[in-house]
């Protein structure tokens, strides 16, 4: 908490009071303070203009979403990064993915820093999807029959160098071929009430 504090500044704003009731209302009703809603739309103006965290806005829908990840494998075979698909609107998680790197990838492009290229091409592969006009809460994948939230590239399917692959992905030449695309958001498909999706 103490740290906490010492990233926050005191900060005073005058707002028109229909605003602040507005407002007020919105942090009652989630159960929070004013103080961290206030924050909490920041946040998502920002995200939505393009300089708050990781985030992606639907080329299908529109809906803005969050990306959170974690570094989840760093082993011999393999360099997986957890990516968490947030949807800040309704301050929900939509979906879950690992999304890694095979060891002979990184072998053959020569990496020294497994972890950052690997997280760098999740998230080039969650953009890449967004610009197919894919839902990024509705990706599957038919790579691993246990986990279809599973994506590992292997060495078959990429060029020489890692900057080749990023290429082929913005100019969106590349084609994944275990990628499918389902009806309803992940976290529907796993249990999630769907009266529970826009609460």
């Amino acid at each position: 908490m103490a740290e906490d504090r010492q990233k926050s500044t005191n900060f005073t704003i005058r707002l028109p009071e229909e605003y602040r009731k507005r407002l007020q209302l919105q942090a009652d009703k989630k159960g929070i303070s004013f103080n961290a809603h206030i924050v909490r739309v920041l946040e998502i103006h920002l995200m939505n203009s393009g300089f708050g965290p990781t985030s992606v806005t639907s080329a299908f829908s529109g809906r803005l979403f969050e990306i959170r990840a974690e570094l989840a494998h760093d082993a011999v075979e393999e360099t997986t990064w957890a990516f968490f698909i947030d949807e800040p609107k309704y301050e929900k998680e939509r979906a879950y993915y690992l999304l890694g790197v095979a060891r002979t990838v990184f072998r053959d492009w020569h990496t020294k820093d497994k972890a950052t290229s690997a997280k760098e091409i999740g998230l080039a592969l969650l953009n890449f999807y967004n610009r197919q006009g894919l839902e990024v809460d509705r990706l599957k994948w038919n790579q691993f029959p246990d986990n279809d939230g599973r994506r590992i590239l292997q060495a078959s399917e990429v060029p020489e160098t890692m900057e080749e692959f990023l290429d082929l992905l913005l100019t969106e030449k590349w084609k994944d071929e275990y990628l499918e695309q389902t009806e309803k958001s992940q976290d529907i498909r796993r249990g999630r009430a769907e009266s529970a999706l826009y609460r």
